[in-house]
């Protein structure tokens, strides 16, 4: 049993045990209907009523370079929402989402072109986008802002080399908050709740199918590097902190173990970053701890590491069978032989990744002026045949022998 003192002012240990259990709960893959009714990529403006007689005053804004600037922009996005009758919080937050994922003009899409992406990021999200941001984030028709694509291109903000986070996890998060199946119904044979696999469940259990794959030609190759300093994909530090900023942001001090809406606290997202990046980013990785199962007394959260290791490698290898058949579908790689061979590696593969995954936040609640990145760098473990590997083996086995019997013939 592991126990941190709040802030990292003691650090001890015990012989204390604090059981995990797993959130409780279960949602069907069709519980939403409402799934990607929208026009495809062309802007309609006919909702606009444009102000011929007055001249478009917009800033024009330039990429955004550290997390002052983030909060700077989201409020000139906001300001411009509301101007266009989105005056609701959830909504803007939902607005703003939807230039990252689960719509047409996303940044997911455009770089997957997977309408099952989207799809699974409403289901998950449990919402659909409902504004299109590239309307409602200009003044007129005319206007020659351009928050939507400075938005767009400003997913990733580096405060500094090594403080980072990626807002587009983070504001799926908060838009996954809104809804209490979100936060607590488990997505069935995929891991989690839609809100983890919008965040560090997917991310880490990509990697874990990325990595998998990779096993079957190259055993020997490391858990770790999924975990990158830099870099866009799967454990990187950036995704990572947006992960951990998906749970943090806007929470209620007052429960830090309960992942909660973050609309009934702040009524505007810029004023939950600010509060997120002064208040509470140096016990970011506490909370987010506190909320996996870790359970805070007196400013200590007390653990059990080995239990919270195997719970999420559980989560993990269920996104992962998930992830790696829809990417060889869409991606036309490969067929039923390679997942089954990719499979004999989930296991083993995500018990490495979560405990990377734990020992980081174990250590930057220790040191939160320290990035959550890979701390440890585990042996990769030998493959264990899966319950596909078995039935394709054994079908394979089935096949030979009719084959040699009716070569007799």
């Amino acid at each position: 049993m592991g126990t941190i003192k709040y802030i990292s002012k003691t650090i001890t240990e015990n012989a204390e045990s604090t059981k995990w259990s797993a959130t409780k709960g279960d949602i069907n893959l069709n519980a939403s209907k409402e799934v990607m009714l929208q026009s495809g990529d062309k802007v309609k403006y006919n909702q606009y009523e444009p102000e011929e007689s007055k001249a478009c005053s917009c800033k024009v804004h330039s990429k955004v370079r550290n997390f002052k600037e983030l909060v700077a922009i989201v409020k000139d996005a906001e300001d411009m929402l509301i101007r266009n009758g989105i005056t609701e919080v959830g909504e803007r937050i939902n607005t703003l989402r939807g230039i990252y994922y689960g719509s047409l003009w996303s940044v997911d899409y455009a770089n997957e072109k997977s309408s099952s992406r989207n799809i699974a990021f409403t289901v998950y999200t449990g919402s659909s986008v409902k504004y299109d941001a590239r309307i409602k984030l200009k003044c007129s028709v005319n206007c020659k802002g351009n928050l939507f694509h400075t938005l767009y291109s400003s997913a990733e903000v580096f405060d500094t080399p090594y403080k980072a986070l990626d807002f587009g996890h983070l504001i799926i998060g908060l838009d996954s908050r809104r809804s209490w199946a979100s936060r607590r119904a488990k997505i069935p044979t995929q891991g989690g709740t839609g809100l983890e696999l919008n965040t560090w469940v997917g991310d880490l259990g990509g990697g874990v199918g990325f990595l998998s794959n990779l096993r079957v030609t190259n055993s020997k190759k490391r858990a770790k590097s999924i975990f990158p300093v830099g870099g866009s994909s799967y454990g990187s530090m950036v995704n990572l902190e947006g992960d951990i900023g998906a749970y943090v942001a806007g929470m209620d001090e007052k429960y830090p173990e309960k992942i909660v809406d973050s609309t009934a606290h702040f009524n505007t997202i810029h004023e939950i970053l600010q509060d997120y990046f002064i208040n509470k980013w140096n016990n970011r990785a506490f909370y987010f701890m506190a909320m996996l199962g870790g359970r805070v007394s007196n400013n200590e959260i007390k653990y059990e590491k080995e239990t919270l290791i195997m719970e999420c490698a559980d989560k993990i290898e269920d996104f992962a069978r998930w992830y790696l058949g829809n990417r060889m579908r869409d991606k036309n790689s490969g067929g039923i032989e390679d997942f089954g061979k990719a499979s004999q590696h989930f296991k083993p593969v995500s018990e490495e990744v979560a405990a990377i995954f734990i020992e980081a936040l174990i250590h930057t609640v220790k040191k939160p002026s320290d990035m959550i990145t890979a701390r440890t760098d585990p042996n990769p473990k030998r493959p264990g045949e899966s319950t596909l590997s078995k039935a394709y083996r054994g079908g394979h086995d089935l096949y030979e022998k009719l084959k040699e019997k009716l070569q007799k013939y």
